[in-house]
């Protein structure tokens, strides 16, 4: 069982307002060679803008905080061409805690067209280093869902919420579907076909929560574990059973079940059978205060 107490919350990004660099890159040069636990997975030319470093000075938009930001193009018209940016946490993330994630954008007013999926993608390694410039074929745990991002002028918000499966340590930023499945939409009429950000203030900090009354730590079980669809919550102790409920989420901390604990002796069968094969996390709530465990569908 995965029991947390936080009184603050900690961002668990290095460096993430990219502000702490080892020496001024030239255009297009983004690694942690020359910025402090930042990378880059792909051929993707992404690039580092700083104040104190000349030919590289943030240009049409000022930094949303300091003196730094990076750029990536999320959508290039004509060819499927994408950049990212990958950054290195304090430390691994827990399986079956929830996390918030929160990162600013503004389109380079260079560009005519503005997407709507930036999003970050979490590893407990770095990905790549691909071979090629292509979008990376895989599913971001948090993806805007604001809709266009198309001020020039303005930093826009993105934020999402996700559970770990344990053990990522790296988040990686930029457009992760193909030209197909990306949202586009034409915000100018002078400038280049695509869509290029500018990305500052990277966040990931753990969700407060609180932990579940003693007799329900003691006494929590879920079984089978993995299963291949059916789960028993079982607790043996007497409690207000009135109090006491579940819900179960995915890995993008979307809830697709819940219920209450009704019978005594205490237990719930969670049917997941109709789900795809995976991961997900069991919460179990009382009183206003939670505790986590993950399932494995296999």
């Amino acid at each position: 069982m995965l029991l947390f107490n936080l009184t603050q919350a900690q961002n668990l990004v290095l460096n993430s307002g990219l502000e702490d660099y080892n020496t001024c890159p030239g255009f297009g040069q983004f690694d942690s060679i020359f910025v402090q636990h930042w990378t880059k997975p792909t051929w993707g030319s992404t690039d580092y803008y700083h104040d104190s470093c000349v030919g590289i000075q943030p240009v049409s938009q000022a930094p949303h905080g300091g003196h730094a930001y990076f750029g990536v193009i999320a959508y290039n018209y004509g060819t499927e061409y994408r950049e990212y940016a990958t950054a290195k946490l304090s430390q691994p993330l827990t399986a079956g805690a929830a996390y918030e994630v929160e990162f600013y954008v503004s389109l380079n007013d260079g560009y005519i067209q503005a997407v709507n999926e930036l999003g970050a993608y979490f590893s407990s390694s770095a990905p790549g280093p691909y071979s090629n410039f292509l979008h990376i074929p895989v599913t971001p745990q948090v993806e805007n869902t604001a809709g266009v991002l198309g001020s020039t002028t303005a930093w826009m918000f993105v934020s999402g919420s996700f559970i770990a499966s344990g053990s990522e340590q790296y988040i990686t930023i930029g457009n992760f579907r193909d030209d197909s499945s990306t949202t586009i939409t034409q915000v100018g009429n002078v400038g280049s076909y695509g869509a290029y950000y500018f990305i500052d203030d990277v966040l990931v900090t753990p969700t407060k929560a609180t932990e579940i009354p003693k007799i329900v730590q003691e006494e929590f079980t879920v079984g089978p574990n993995p299963s291949s669809g059916i789960f028993q919550i079982k607790l043996s102790n007497e409690i207000n059973e009135a109090c006491l409920s579940w819900e179960v989420m995915d890995c993008s901390a979307r809830i697709i079940s819940s219920g209450k604990i009704e019978s005594d002796p205490l237990n719930k069968t969670i049917d997941l059978t109709g789900n795809a094969n995976g991961v997900y996390f069991l919460r179990l709530i009382s009183n206003g205060q939670s505790s986590v465990k993950m399932l494995l569908k296999d």
